[in-house]
């Protein structure tokens, strides 16, 4: 495996904001325990992820604690009178540790809501950069009506892969390209789908499109396993086993 074709194929930083499949995620768990450079990138990302959240991240002021202390202020020192004569006020230690915590927890909460507003911003301004996915591809890896499918190289293509996402309430699939050398003027990718045992040709795979996904429609329901082959140009109505690029299940 070329792993540092992997690294930038881009599944670390989808991997790290949690919006790579459970495949993909179990795979790249298993990779990083081999190869360190994987396992180095995973932290840098992490890291830089960190360091932006904390560059921009705001500390509560003196008025944020003058706030929270004056609603703190309504608690009142437990009292409890014997005889109408005798206030018994030895729970003041514990009042007071009670306000301490309820200080800290305050901060604590709003150094959370705080962080996880900037990390929000975060991920907007990844979904906005030149670089990054189209706003409907996101809402597409994140719909859980929609089924992932991710694909891996066969054989000698072993570095190939790309993921599928099978809406099976419209029939379409769509793929993302993570590795896969481009197709000639003479042949096309085509996408099958195993129904039955018997392959089901979806169509041919646009593989020009890098970058987002690509769209597929009439995708069989009772599929149950995907492979994308390399063929001739044209009318093919079966697969060329031989030129398996790409395989997955359900």
């Amino acid at each position: 495996m070329n792993i540092q074709e992997y690294i930038s194929s881009g599944i670390v930083e989808l991997y790290v904001m949690g919006v790579c499949s459970n495949d993909e995620k179990l795979e790249l768990e298993s990779l990083r325990l081999q190869y360190p450079e994987l396992n180095k990138a995973i932290l840098d990302f992490e890291i830089e992820l960190e360091e932006k959240m904390l560059r921009n991240s705001t500390i509560p002021n003196a008025a944020t604690d003058e706030i929270i202390l004056r609603e703190l202020g309504v608690l009142q020192t437990p009292v409890i009178e014997i005889d109408k004569k005798i206030k018994i006020t030895w729970l003041k230690p514990f009042a007071a540790a009670a306000i301490l915590l309820l200080v800290a927890g305050s901060y604590f909460i709003f150094s959370l809501i705080n962080k996880n507003n900037k990390l929000e911003q975060e991920v907007a301004s990844l979904k906005t950069a030149p670089v990054s996915l189209p706003e409907s591809d996101y809402k597409i890896m994140l719909d859980p009506k929609i089924t992932p499918v991710a694909m891996y190289g066969v054989g000698t293509h072993a570095i190939c892969r790309c993921t599928m996402f099978w809406d099976k309430r419209t029939g379409k699939m769509y793929i993302m390209i993570h590795h896969l050398p481009q197709s000639s003027v003479s042949r096309d990718y085509q996408l099958w789908a195993m129904v039955d045992n018997k392959p089901v040709n979806i169509g041919v795979v646009q593989d020009d499109i890098r970058g987002r996904f690509i769209e597929m429609q009439n995708v069989p329901i009772g599929a149950t396993s995907f492979i994308i082959t390399l063929e001739n140009a044209g009318v093919v109505t079966s697969p060329t086993l031989a030129e398996t690029y790409l395989s997955g299940h359900i």
